[in-house]
């Protein structure tokens, strides 16, 4: 016994064995933290068993807007004006700035039906590439309260009347200021429905960890005309391309919650264009979330690189030694590492299979992962634009 003592002191102060033994353990507490972090988002995926969906509010608007985009603008007011909704809900169609007939098609089609209001915004090279200009006439333009915000590519639901229910319910809340729905991406290209649905994703998180949800697809939202037009709008955010869904949800936060309708679900074609400027005008706090997501997720890769290792060093190098009792000492600790590494990756493939199957092709969920490694990286919205910079410059 003291021979085996001596030589496993002498093996335990080494380098090799002190760096195997600590990054071992800090591999398993890693692990395991983030695998406790991560579950608490699987019971929100619990599907939840509804006695049917709620009447749509009376005093509500629904906001669509669109650029040349006259047959999907058509499809949506014959889906609305089959929809059986009541006569005080308002339909408010925005062009913004198209360049074809649509303003002509449309005009035509407000002159049939008395609760479509037309907005036309005049052409503009400074908004040509923002529709918060848009946003705001059409809020402008309607005297209802409740107001709910698509543009011309999402798909109108099988049911209008149950889709605007479940997305203006929570506003009875007063302490709720602004609803957010699941969007399904259809009509794109795997290249373009990773990305969008990663965000989604990131969006689901920060709601669920008290943050704003940000990365969003903007559209399929809900709010109140009164906080808009209180909190100025996007004022402070004129300069910036695009971002209006996540930039909303940040200024309606203040005067109340921001809250999701998970069963608010619609269908969007095609993709959407990030401006890098939106870093700017995103909140401290949101910003961090991100950094510290994209370093937890280094962590994690190392903790298990390090799992493999310690499983690896027990194989070789102990067993080389001829320390039995040393032996099953470490093997037990590598292989429990390694165990943790591999249930946290259990639980976040789980939560992302559940999101796919929900809102997309469940195998892109497998594709997820390696694209938020490379994004990690190159970090650039979109990928030709010189002003993109890497996720550590902020």
């Amino acid at each position: 016994m003291e021979v085996w003592y001596t030589e496993a002191c002498q093996w335990l102060l080494t380098p090799m064995a002190s760096a195997f033994m600590l990054s071992s353990g800090l591999a398993s507490l890693v692990a395991l933290f983030a695998v406790a972090y991560a579950s608490r988002g699987l019971s929100a995926l619990k599907p939840k068993v509804s006695e049917g969906a709620p009447a749509a509010a009376k005093d509500l608007a629904l906001l669509v807007v669109g650029r040349n985009a006259a047959p999907w603008f058509e499809e949506w007011i014959a889906a609305f004006a089959a929809s059986g909704l009541s006569p005080t809900v308002e339909m408010v169609v925005i062009d913004n700035q198209s360049e074809d007939d649509t303003a002509h098609r449309i005009e035509q089609l407000r002159l049939q039906y008395p609760w479509l209001t037309v907005v036309t915004v005049p052409h503009s090279d400074r908004f040509w590439r923002t529709r918060k200009l848009a946003m705001t006439l059409g809020v402008k333009a309607t005297k209802r309260s409740n107001l709910v915000w698509v543009d011309a590519a999402t798909v109108p639901p099988g049911d209008v009347s149950s889709w605007l229910g479940w997305l203006t319910n929570p506003l009875n809340d007063r302490n709720v200021a602004a609803v957010w729905g699941p969007v399904q991406v259809v009509d794109a290209k795997y290249a373009v429905r990773i990305p969008m649905a990663a965000g989604q994703i990131w969006a689901w998180l920060r709601q669920h960890t008290g943050g704003i949800p940000s990365s969003l697809i903007p559209v399929n939202l809900a709010f109140r005309s009164t906080d808009f037009m209180d909190r100025k709008g996007f004022q402070d955010s004129m300069h910036v391309d695009g971002g209006e869904g996540e930039l909303l949800m940040g200024v309606l936060a203040g005067p109340g919650r921001v809250t999701l309708a998970a069963d608010a679900v619609v269908a969007r074609r095609g993709s959407i264009q990030r401006d890098p400027k939106l870093r700017e005008v995103r909140p401290a706090a949101e910003q961090t979330a991100l950094i510290l997501a994209f370093l937890g997720l280094w962590i994690t890769d190392l903790a298990g690189l390090i799992a493999a290792v310690g499983v690896a060093g027990h194989w070789v190098l102990v067993a080389q030694e001829g320390l039995d009792p040393l032996r099953d000492f470490y093997r037990n600790q590598a292989l429990f590492a390694a165990g943790s590494w591999i249930a946290l990756h259990a639980v976040v493939g789980t939560m992302l299979i559940l999101h796919f199957s929900r809102f997309g092709t469940w195998f892109e969920a497998v594709r997820v992962p390696f694209w938020i490694r490379v994004d990690a990286v190159r970090r650039r919205i979109p990928k030709r634009d010189p002003m993109a910079k890497p996720f550590w410059k902020g």
